[in-house]
């Protein structure tokens, strides 16, 4: 069994869940709550021995406890067939997980403010000044121009061929895809290829079910709530 502990919202776990759900394998998904509470919670989960670079999302998996984001896509991957043996085709798929990756703390960086002081003993700046709005323009930019580039990638219906070929990176596009598109849901009219591959692959075992039960459909956090735009 695995074991699955992040905030209570989507953020950087949702791709590792929605490979879960689509998996035969039992995880249990342990979500902290979304403040300081959740906040102690996890400083005593970090603290056990053997964790490496503790982060969250966090996954223990037997007696293995591995923290970074991209680590827990490719160990997943690894498991359940979603890592590509083709050498070009793994090359391409690190290639759009970086840039997926890169968008995404791109939008984090606009949507969180980053001189909100969370904890009382925590220091706070004098000088800065978060600017949203502008941000928001910069970051649509960027979304656009890289949009024009992922789109032709998707051309075969998913990144290395048909939805007979998934791969972890193209669980990670659609999650991450769908955020963007909540957030900015402009920038996606015109690009054919992924507005296809987004809706084929909520068709997906596990992926479907999860979009039409109750716990989706009520809005889920992309971002915390204390984010200046959180998604929900």
């Amino acid at each position: 069994n695995m074991k699955l502990t992040y905030w209570d919202v989507r953020g950087l776990a949702e791709p590792i869940r929605y490979m879960l759900r689509y998996s035969d394998i039992e995880w249990e998904d342990v979500r902290l709550k979304n403040g300081l509470e959740g906040f102690e919670t996890w400083m005593k989960v970090k603290s056990q021995p053997g964790i490496i670079c503790a982060n969250i999302p966090f996954l223990e998996d037997g007696d293995k406890k591995l923290s970074q984001s991209v680590a827990i896509y490719r160990h997943i991957a690894r498991k359940i067939g979603l890592m590509p043996q083709d050498p070009d085709e793994l090359s391409l798929c690190e290639m759009v997980e970086q840039e997926l990756m890169d968008l995404r703390l791109r939008m984090s960086i606009t949507c969180y403010d980053t001189y909100m002081v969370l904890r009382p003993e925590d220091p706070k700046s004098e000088k800065g000044c978060h600017d949203f709005e502008y941000l928001k323009g910069v970051f649509k930019k960027r979304l656009s121009d890289r949009l024009a580039i992922i789109d032709p990638l998707f051309a075969k219906g998913t990144l290395t061929g048909g939805f007979d070929k998934l791969t972890y990176a193209d669980f990670m596009a659609f999650e991450y895809l769908d955020q963007f598109r909540t957030f900015l849901p402009d920038c996606f009219d015109g690009f054919e290829n992924i507005n296809k591959f987004s809706t084929e692959f909520a068709k997906l075992k596990g992926v479907r079910e999860w979009r039409e039960g109750d716990a989706f459909k009520s809005g889920e956090y992309i971002n915390a709530p204390m984010a200046i735009w959180h998604g929900k």
